[in-house]
């Protein structure tokens, strides 16, 4: 019998060679996947390596292979804090908490499901969708801000989960998405998103010609590029002006670093600067670490907003950012 061992860590940047391993492996009659090699565990990795893990388990489950698990009961910290989180469950080992049955504190958000809202474009205005997502946001920016003040680290969290939630709904046509985050005593923050949907080249290929999944990548932070820009107005539902990302990119590049990856490519931006890198996944994931949040997000937003705008005016983007994406 075959042995998959999960890396050291589940981080940023230690999947690939895990996810070679999956890969290679998915047809193999039988399979023990080890983790007692893992010893530490950060959000993004968690969630990325659980929703590739969940697709690839269920992919052997109904081709009838058998799939055993190993080391996932120790009492290592990272053992635990996995089940309690509701990894395992995530994945489909069924151990452990449910997805969202840890309730989460004021140091960790726990992997949470997000469905998305109804919305009847005959009968409702567009702002009740958004109120709705606001709502469900705003109890887990508490979470990750320490602090259920609305002060200038809390509109920076619920801002951030607002965006990259309202951003998944409105173009990867899936109607459910997964985040979970982390909070440290020295104040590091780190969240991620993922979502099982058509990815971001399929999504921009309404609008763009998509040379490559790097392309679309590096497209999708620009200013004013969305999945609507080239669509005819009463398409755009959700008055979507490709902001979101950009604004997130841009912020948490200057604080910490940003992760947006999409089929086989991967961008990670840290102090300005974007690394392309690879990685396999079907879907779309966004990490986010902030080191530490800003004194004045909402001037910040305003500068970044601003200066995107001119940058879209340039080249011929949407020149304005959306109301909800200037709103903290």
């Amino acid at each position: 019998m075959k042995t998959i061992y999960f890396p050291a860590q589940l981080g940023r940047d230690t999947l690939h060679g895990f996810f070679l391993d999956l890969e290679c492996s998915k047809n193999e009659p039988e399979i023990c996947v080890d983790c007692s090699t893992l010893n530490f565990s950060y959000p993004s990795g968690m969630l990325v390596a659980g929703s590739k893990m969940r697709a690839w388990i269920k992919h052997r489950r109904e081709a009838g292979f058998v799939t055993k698990k190993k080391g996932h009961d120790s009492t290592k910290n990272v053992h635990c804090y996995l089940r309690h989180l509701g990894f395992f469950q995530f994945i489909g080992m069924g151990e452990g908490n449910d997805v969202g049955q840890a309730s989460g504190s004021m140091t960790y958000l726990p992997i949470t499901r997000i469905e998305k809202p109804a919305f009847d474009t005959t009968t409702q205005d567009i702002q009740e969708w958004y109120d709705e997502i606001i709502s469900q946001t705003r109890r887990f920016a508490y979470l990750l801000s320490g602090t259920k003040d609305y002060n200038e680290e809390n509109k920076l969290y619920h801002y951030a989960l607002r965006e990259i939630v309202r951003n998944v709904f409105e173009h990867s046509t899936v109607d459910e998405c997964y985040l979970c985050g982390q909070r440290w005593a020295d104040g590091r923050v780190e969240v991620a998103v993922v979502d099982e949907g058509v990815g971001i080249s399929a999504s921009l290929k309404r609008s763009f010609h998509i040379e490559s999944e790097i392309a679309a990548l590096r497209m999708a932070i620009k200013p004013g590029i969305s999945s609507t820009t080239h669509i005819v107005e009463t398409d755009n539902i959700y008055g979507n002006s490709g902001f979101g990302l950009y604004v997130l990119e841009q912020l948490a590049s200057s604080f910490g670093w940003f992760m947006i990856g999409s089929g086989t490519a991967k961008l990670v931006s840290q102090k300005n600067i974007i690394n392309e890198q690879k990685l396999n996944f079907d879907g779309t994931y966004l990490g986010l670490r902030l080191n530490r949040a800003p004194s004045q997000f909402s001037g910040i937003l305003e500068d970044i907003i601003y200066a995107g705008e001119q940058e879209a005016e340039i080249y011929g983007a949407i020149a304005k950012a959306s109301g909800m994406s200037k709103q903290t």
